[in-house]
């Protein structure tokens, strides 16, 4: 291998692809990129077998080849360059990063160890890359950290409407329903994208307007102008939500988003170790309230509009805060369906996001 080429434009291009790359024991090649060289395009792969990535850069080639190197090495390597152009070429086992200043050597590993890359091929699907990454971005933190079901551990996209799609996760304490834009764009199948994939997917595509989709029975990909992003699917199936979201509410509160996150912050300062948050609605008020042994309590009243039965109900603080910062609109509404069921929580006019969160035992 021997080529020329942009230094920023190298650097943007691994720092987008070096993510994928981890440090794996007994796989090694998994911390490496990839690097192959032929018709002036020079393609960076990485993989860490869960999610494959290539991209694809211009470059003046003297000289085809292929290498694989630790993939951070590399990019603080070429981080540190300032010239604008550089020189990568390979001799045996090492690659040579090359500018008017500096010589750098880097060892390389046998790329017959790296792992293939799925090609999902079929009919493309366009989708903005924007709004799809929103509606993963929205719903990722809400999916299940526990391995023990993979379905849990995942957003699970479908199509409830026309010209939309909608994203959905749960890990059986709370669940976030996200539903974005999607013009002229039919899923046939409903598809189960483990979450911190999904969160790669995201991040790579959340800049992108036009981006073409592609699924199989076992993964998806997307597909940008330089990059090619694939996952694998999970198999199982997503619980039915629509059963556990109440059909009927006794009480619904209205109030000033950032009222309710001013309150929040202070309640956080004297939760128990159980992060407990009081939700109280009495006479017309709407009152958050935190009890510490240690620190102490806080009661905070907000001004609101309050209609229904009164109730009071207990939280997890962090899960009634979490949905904050994905609330868009001036207000806030709450529904409540009683003792012991679900709190539901939405904008009161961007119908898009609907939040879901149970009650604490005690």
């Amino acid at each position: 291998m021997h080529i020329t080429t942009n230094t920023k434009d190298l650097q943007h291009l691994l720092e987008i692809i070096s993510k994928i790359s981890t440090k794996h024991i007994t796989l090694p090649i998994l911390q490496c990129v990839l690097l192959e060289v032929k018709n002036n395009i020079l393609i960076i792969k990485a993989t860490n077998l869960e999610i494959g990535i290539e991209g694809k850069l211009s470059v003046t080639q003297e000289e085809e080849g292929v290498i694989a190197v630790p993939a951070q090495i590399l990019l603080q390597t070429i981080n540190l360059i300032t010239q604008q152009t550089i020189t990568l070429t390979s001799e045996g086992d090492v690659l040579h990063v090359e500018s008017q200043t500096s010589k750098t050597e880097i060892k390389s590993i046998p790329v017959d160890d790296f792992p293939n890359i799925p090609q999902v091929t079929g009919e493309a699907a366009h989708i903005t890359g924007k709004v799809f990454a929103l509606g993963i971005k929205t719903t990722a933190n809400t999916a299940s950290q526990s391995s023990i079901k993979p379905e849990l551990g995942s957003i699970y996209i479908h199509q409830k409407k026309e010209h939309s799609l909608t994203f959905v996760a749960t890990d059986s304490f709370r669940l976030m329903e996200k539903t974005i834009p999607q013009k002229n764009f039919i899923l046939n199948d409903s598809i189960l994208i483990p979450y911190k994939n999904a969160l790669e997917l995201a991040r790579v595509v959340e800049d992108e307007d036009d981006v073409e989709l592609y699924i199989n029975e076992n993964q998806c990909a997307l597909v940008t102008k330089q990059i090619y992003i694939t996952s694998r699917l999970i198999s199982g199936t997503f619980p039915d939500y629509e059963q556990i979201i109440p059909k009927e509410y006794k009480t619904t509160i209205t109030l000033l988003t950032k009222d309710l996150a001013h309150a929040l912050k202070k309640t956080n300062i004297f939760l128990n170790k159980f992060m407990q948050l009081t939700v109280t609605i009495s006479g017309g008020t709407f009152t958050l309230s935190a009890q510490s042994g240690e620190a102490g309590a806080t009661t905070e009243a907000i001004a609101a509009n309050v209609d229904g039965d009164d109730v009071t109900l207990n939280f997890n603080q962090r899960y009634v805060a979490e949905v904050v910062p994905h609330i868009y609109d001036e207000s806030i509404l709450i529904k409540c369906a009683g003792v012991g069921r679900p709190m539901v929580i939405q904008n009161v006019h961007d119908t898009s996001l609907r939040y879901l969160v149970m009650p604490m035992n005690k």
